[in-house]
């Protein structure tokens, strides 16, 4: 912040630290009696200003020594005194592991699996009467079967269960997963220093002492934090957009502890499917003498009453329609299984108005 002093008698610095003349910034307004960055003071979700820098983890300052004091009237650099460093937060990492492809078996048709005979005609009134189980070997491919015989006796109506639709499942395909590696995402640093109020002009402004944006080497920013995951900031009325904490720089973690993994694979059923057979039961065990043909969907089955006096030995089936559709995997993608540590929101100045 480039800035005149208007004190007469006394030295530049000796002003500075009495705090006892007026600002003036080079556009002509004034700062009051704050050399330094005077900010709207922050919500009470939050704490005091600070300066916060933010990157990578390797290049995180290890002290505050890098931050300086400009001494007013002189320019001379001296290093922040008594500032606290805290190594507070971490982001939360990018999701960037691999992770194996997910793939589904395909779905299928298959024939009736029930096939059952009532003692009486029973179709659509449900009356009792001894039912009789005639059932087709599994994975039945619809070729004549004689899985026994039912009597005239045995025989007053007959019900042929539902084709079937045969779900796809979820299978990770042969390819090795990538390795996994979660990463540790940027951290937070924040040096706190001097914060004075009735020092800016502004009602309700606190003036963060010597801590002018051009003396701020890059990656530092005027800040507040605020426990948990929470919003910043929005310029109301009249308020000066450059004095207010606006700017979401995000959500970063104290003791942040992450468990890289992979949503588990899934499949999507197909928007359409068809699965109708023709059944026909037989009064022989040779499918040769036709007893009665049911037409047959994966949506329902189909009860016939027989002609009085008939008998059922064998049955045979033949695909009408065999579509059924085509299952979309889903899943397989990177997500951390496991977090722990507190959340921290930091809110800015806007960079691109911070004040001058």
């Amino acid at each position: 912040m480039a800035a005149v002093s208007g004190c007469s008698g006394a030295g530049a610095y000796d002003c500075a630290e009495a705090v006892a003349c007026e600002i003036w910034n080079d556009d002509g307004t004034s700062n009051g009696y704050c050399w330094g960055q005077c900010v709207h003071a922050p919500p009470a979700s939050f704490g005091a200003p600070t300066l916060v820098w933010t990157g990578p983890d390797v290049l995180a300052p290890a002290s505050c020594a890098e931050l300086v004091r400009i001494v007013p009237g002189t320019g001379e650099r001296i290093p922040f005194g008594g500032a606290t460093r805290t190594l507070f937060a971490r982001a939360m990492p990018e999701s960037t592991h691999g992770c194996p492809a997910c793939a589904c078996t395909a779905p299928a048709c298959a024939l009736p699996q029930t096939v059952t005979a009532t003692s009486i005609e029973a179709c659509g009134d449900g009356s009792a009467g001894t039912q009789t189980s005639f059932l087709p070997p599994a994975g039945w491919d619809g070729s004549c079967v004689s899985p026994g015989t039912v009597t005239a006796e045995q025989l007053g109506s007959l019900t042929i269960g539902p084709a079937i639709w045969e779900p796809c499942m979820p299978i990770v395909a042969d390819e090795p997963p990538r390795p996994l590696s979660g990463g540790v995402g940027a951290v937070a640093v924040a040096c706190d220093s001097v914060v004075e109020d009735e020092l800016c002009p502004g009602q309700g402004e606190l003036c963060m002492l010597e801590q002018q944006p051009a003396h701020l080497p890059d990656g530092w920013r005027h800040c507040i934090v605020g426990a948990g995951d929470l919003g910043c900031q929005q310029p109301e009325g009249g308020a000066d957009p450059r004095k207010i904490f606006s700017d979401k720089l995000g959500v970063f973690y104290v003791n942040l502890e992450t468990t890289p993994g992979c949503s588990p694979c899934t499949c999507k059923a197909p928007a359409t499917s068809r699965c109708e057979a023709l059944v026909v039961a037989w009064e022989d065990g040779a499918c040769s003498d036709v007893l009665v043909g049911i037409d047959v969907n994966e949506r329902q089955g189909i009860c016939v009453d027989p002609v009085s006096g008939s008998t059922l030995s064998s049955l045979s089936a033949t695909w009408l329609s065999n579509e059924p559709g085509t299952c979309k995997p889903t899943g397989g993608d990177p997500i951390h299984d496991k977090v722990v540590g507190d959340a921290k929101t930091v809110c800015c100045l806007p960079k691109a108005l911070e004040a001058p």
